[in-house]
């Protein structure tokens, strides 16, 4: 028997049961209460972490939760759940003071009124890049987007597809961004790279 086979390990769809939890207990809980925030990340967290350590193959309990702590004490792991968790508080803070809905007013006001699916664009960049978070931009400004939507007879699907596209390019662009900075560092460049291939 080859000793390489025995050591490296083998691709397996199951190793995605951790990450697909996370997202089926998100979309659960928008399919059941139309709020992601309902949700709290230690929950969500606790919940995948337990479907790791059980779907894991290690022999007893205690040796797949040794195996688990060595997984998660990775310093890019551990780098980007604190991110996550402060984008997420900064977000929640932003939208609580007002801080969303200034900026899409301002957008708003500072350009013309025939341009007004660049201006939801623009907000949506820049909320996200202030930010880092796609999902927390498209929480925050869906609902004013169905607003404007429904008083300008402007197609609706149109305008939350504006929303997810600049939500998601301010994302990508942001230096604070949680997919940024792991995408960097799991490939071990400078993050001015990342930013000069997307210029």
């Amino acid at each position: 028997m080859n000793l390489d086979s025995e050591i490296s390990p083998r691709p397996n769809g199951w190793a995605l049961l951790p990450l697909s939890t996370f997202f089926l207990l998100y979309l659960l809980t928008y399919i059941f209460t139309g709020d992601l925030s309902k949700m709290p990340v230690s929950v969500v967290f606790l919940t995948t972490s337990i479907v790791a350590i059980l779907s894991s193959k290690g022999g007893k309990l205690s040796a797949r939760i040794d195996l688990f702590c060595k997984g998660s004490a990775n310093k890019t792991i551990m780098l980007m759940i604190m991110i996550f968790i402060l984008a997420g508080a900064f977000a929640g803070t932003a939208k609580a003071m007002g801080a969303v809905d200034a900026t899409v007013t301002m957008v708003l006001y500072l350009l013309p009124q025939n341009m007004i699916m660049a201006s939801i664009f623009v907000a949506a960049c820049f909320i996200s890049m202030s930010m880092g978070t796609s999902c927390g931009t498209i929480a925050a400004l869906a609902p004013i987007a169905v607003g404007i939507s429904a008083q300008t007879g402007i197609s609706l699907p149109a305008m939350l597809g504006i929303v997810v596209g600049g939500a998601m390019f301010g994302d990508n662009l942001s230096f604070i961004s949680d997919t940024t900075i792991v995408a960097t560092r799991t490939q071990d460049c400078e993050m001015q790279d990342k930013f000069k291939v997307n210029i």
